[in-house]
């Protein structure tokens, strides 16, 4: 898997530990608390899918211990790290999260976290988005809608899941590739979005693949196109933004777990190591493909 460089001193660490015949596995198992992973978003989005994904398979290589999905949305993702980043460094509470992660500590002044509170554990996927419209915009390609918002500058708002979140980053590079202004209506999550875009409460929208399609399959959605390198093979008709006229435009966002820094190193290993097995599986490589997460 090729990995976010957040994410490979983990991955280095755990191979130095397997080498060396250290057991890691007593020290991690004998944690009597239940363990707890902190989500940047509501339910409905891809990073949550990721977490009850998780949490259905852990506790089977835990002996025993819950594992519990503590969803704490808002400010970006910052509240969620700023959870985690005071909690107790015993590895009882974690973070699935995705680039939001870093690309808010260059948005916010003060985002109640920093890099080094953390310690990276293991990276399990990739995700991309979908730029989408309600019908009633009329906007059927990504040519219609950018023409739009350069005949009006600021006229045509646009939703993510979130200030620093990556849909909100793919967008502004399109933006500024395409030179028009638009305007960012952020929200707390994609499930929120997704019910306003459907609705037709908010004309244009990134919501991750996932939850885009059965709404583009069924024409409650427009799909004007994916941010991924390649068509999403569920969306064959949707075409990439680099199709749509923008070489080399790609977005995609990795999604992770990270724990307290000065979590004991043969819990962070071991844990690691459980994720990274889980997320090889088969089937939960297909329930995750569902939800939009795909190996990098």
């Amino acid at each position: 898997m090729r990995q976010d460089p957040l994410f490979r001193r983990r991955t280095l660490i755990a191979a130095l530990a397997a080498a060396s015949g250290l057991c890691v596995l007593p020290a991690y198992s004998q944690n009597p608390k239940a363990l707890r992973l902190v989500v940047p978003y509501p339910p409905g989005g891809a990073v949550d899918a990721l977490a009850r994904v998780l949490a259905d398979k852990l506790p089977s290589s835990l002996q025993g211990r819950t594992v519990i999905v503590d969803n704490r949305p808002g400010a970006g993702g910052n509240i969620a790290a700023g959870v985690v980043a005071k909690s107790d460094p015993d590895g009882s509470s974690v973070l699935v999260t995705s680039n939001n992660h870093t690309i808010n500590l260059a948005l916010y002044q003060k985002p109640g976290y920093t890099l080094e509170e953390f310690e990276p554990i293991a990276q399990i996927g990739v995700t991309g988005f979908a730029i989408v419209a309600h019908p009633s915009t009329k906007f059927r390609t990504l040519a219609d809608m950018l023409s739009a918002a350069r005949a009006k500058p600021d006229a045509i708002s646009f939703g993510t899941g979130g200030n620093g979140h990556p849909a909100h980053l793919a967008t502004e590079l399109l933006k500024d590739r395409a030179k028009v202004s638009m305007q960012h209506v952020p929200y707390k999550g994609s499930g929120p979005l997704t019910a306003d875009l459907v609705g037709g409460q908010l004309p244009v929208g990134v919501i991750s693949v996932v939850a885009a399609q059965p709404f583009i399959l069924s024409g409650q959605l427009v799909g004007l196109a994916v941010t991924t390198k390649e068509r999403w093979p569920d969306l064959p008709n949707v075409p990439t933004v680099e199709e749509s006229g923008f070489p080399n435009y790609e977005y995609s966002a990795w999604m992770g777990v990270l724990g307290r820094k000065g979590m004991p190193e043969a819990e962070v290993a071991e844990l690691e190591r459980q994720l990274l097995a889980i997320a090889a599986a088969d089937e939960v490589r297909a329930r995750l493909y569902k939800q939009g997460i795909v190996q990098a």
